[in-house]
């Protein structure tokens, strides 16, 4: 067999503790990646996937060393190259696509010139050449109208057509090998399918080696030739896909695989029938428009139907229950929830809450117990989370402006709601930046139920979470919503997760309901081609 591409060997990666002691986030790792071969790292969040992933590219985040090992790419020391050869190496030879593709895109710069400068940086290529061969790599993605492509802003696509481009990005300097961190994350099942379809294709045609960290197992079984199993910075099992998803010779492996959701399409034990309960959420003839509205739209209160991006929306939503919202990429969900929560407004439509409460269609205009009453916990940890701010400052915010506490007592408060979400108090002194994706998330999710809130807008809260985090978090909310009567408002690309936590399901494509209905009724018999589609997609371990 020839000489791997990537190669580690023996690594350890740490940072100094307050308390002046070395703390290692890597213990011994040896790993190798081929060409033509794709190697899956899995754990769960912590667990050493990420800081694996880019010491593979010679990259630590603040604060991380290494302390022991070796890390070649082509036979050559990452790790004992200049910044200036390592810029080179990256993006070149050696490609990178992030987790959020907000990452890998300057949101001020149009795509097309985003793409042309990736050119000029590793490919070298006059002037002339590159428009046309950053068309073609957009088109080698799958991005329909290129050109238009091309002029647009990142914010103007969709989060399936940004990832195309970070991909596009990536094989601008015709790499050797590319390292994949959650690349499909938040993406909806059938975009998920189109974008990992598209991967394989180019890495047989390039005969790339690739290293996928992901914590979704259908994912990994889908992709990956070989698995490495991750536990407290140490690889603890390693084998090929087949063996480790289907006959995991370790327990932490098995049960990584027992905690992954999977759709019954005919429910041993369907939710029992509830007498009606009072009305929690109502939404009535809801649309919604992204388009500017025009002097005789704002003078006469009318808004052009073909101007709507999302019409027709009616959903009764009582307490104590869940809706789950489904659908691809750019399907209006979102879109739903960010009127909702007054982020942006309706055009048309009324939205209640409690039965009797009309609110207002902005944030600013409605009274501090109307926004106790509705929470939102969003996608990404980072856009909602102040980087600058400890946990124990993010988590009483809530509780000083809905409840007064301060001081010890919103602190012990902090650490119980810490708690709920499976973090111990030990993070209260932690900044953002010093934790991994997924704890993030949790304190996200406890900031969300520092306010005791009536109702939870939840978009795709778990895609980022590993399967047993997720498995914990859903245990969670479904506590919450008994102990507490909480509704929730799910956005979800996960149809298995949408289908354990919900009582309904609306099903959305460009803006419109092709299909509602009881969760259990839906998912046994769909009508609509449409919801049909979407369940084909879904990727499951040993698949």
């Amino acid at each position: 067999m020839s000489a791997p591409i990537i190669d580690i060997r023996d690594l350890s990666v740490g940072f100094t503790a307050r308390a002046g002691h070395t703390q290692e986030v890597l213990k011994s790792v040896s790993v190798s990646v081929h060409a033509g071969e794709t190697l899956g790292i899995v754990g769960e969040s912590g667990s050493g996937k990420s800081t694996l992933a880019l010491a593979s590219m010679g990259y630590m985040k603040p604060g991380l060393r290494k302390l022991k090992g070796d890390v070649t790419f082509q036979g050559t020391d990452v790790f004992a190259q200049s910044l200036r050869q390592l810029e080179g190496l990256r993006g070149g030879k050696l490609g990178l696509i992030p987790q959020s593709s907000g990452q890998a895109l300057t949101p001020t710069m149009r795509i097309g010139a985003q793409i042309i400068e990736a050119l000029s940086l590793h490919c070298h290529l006059p002037a002339s050449e590159c428009v046309s061969r950053a068309e073609e790599l957009l088109d080698q993605v799958r991005l329909p109208d290129v050109p238009a492509i091309m002029k647009r802003f990142p914010h103007e696509l969709s989060g399936g057509q940004q990832q195309r481009v970070a991909i596009a990005m990536a094989l601008a300097g015709e790499p050797d090998a590319l390292v994949l961190d959650e690349p499909t994350t938040g993406l909806d099942v059938t975009t998920q399918k189109q974008i990992l379809e598209l991967v394989q294709d180019l890495a047989r045609e390039r005969n790339m080696a690739m290293m996928l960290v992901s914590h979704d197992l259908g994912v990994i079984a889908r992709c990956c030739h070989r698995v490495a199993v991750m536990l407290y910075g140490e690889i603890v099992l390693e084998g090929p896909s087949e063996n480790v998803l289907k006959t995991p010779d370790h327990a932490y492996a098995q049960k990584l695989i027992d905690a992954v959701p999977r759709i019954q399409k005919a429910p041993a034990t369907p939710k029992p029938a509830k007498p009606n309960p009072p009305e929690a959420l109502s939404l009535e003839g809801i649309g919604i428009s992204y388009a500017q509205p025009s002097f005789w739209e704002k003078t006469f209160g009318k808004v052009k139907q073909d101007s709507l991006t999302v019409e027709g929306i009616n959903l009764s939503l009582g307490k104590g229950e869940t809706i789950g919202l489904v659908g691809e990429s750019g399907s209006g969900k979102s879109t739903i929830l960010k009127a909702i929560a007054g982020l942006m407004p309706a055009a048309k439509g009324t939205i209640r809450v409690g039965g009797d409460t009309m609110l207002k269609p902005t944030i600013d205009r409605r009274r501090p117990e109307e926004l106790r009453r509705v929470q939102m916990i969003f996608q990404n940890p980072d856009d909602s989370l102040n980087p600058r701010h400890t946990v124990a400052e993010i988590l009483a915010q809530p509780l000083h402006l809905y409840f007064g506490m301060t001081g010890q007592k919103a602190r012990d408060r902090a650490a119980d709601m810490l708690e709920t979400v499976r973090l111990t108090p030990a993070y209260l002194d932690r900044l953002p930046r010093q934790m991994s994706g997924g704890e993030k998330q949790r304190v996200a999710i406890a900031r969300a139920f520092a306010a005791e809130p009536e109702i939870v807008l939840c978009d795709e809260i778990t895609s980022a979470l590993d399967v047993s985090v997720q498995a914990s978090v859903l245990e969670l909310l479904a506590e919450l919503k008994l102990s507490k009567q909480t509704s929730y408002v799910f956005v979800g690309h996960d149809l298995a997760v949408v289908q354990q936590l919900s009582d309904q399901v609306m099903v959305l494509r460009h803006g419109r309901v092709c299909e509602a209905g009881l969760v259990d009724e839906v998912y046994a018999n769909p009508q609509s081609d449409y919801t049909k589609t979407l369940f084909d997609a879904v990727l499951e371990p040993g698949m």
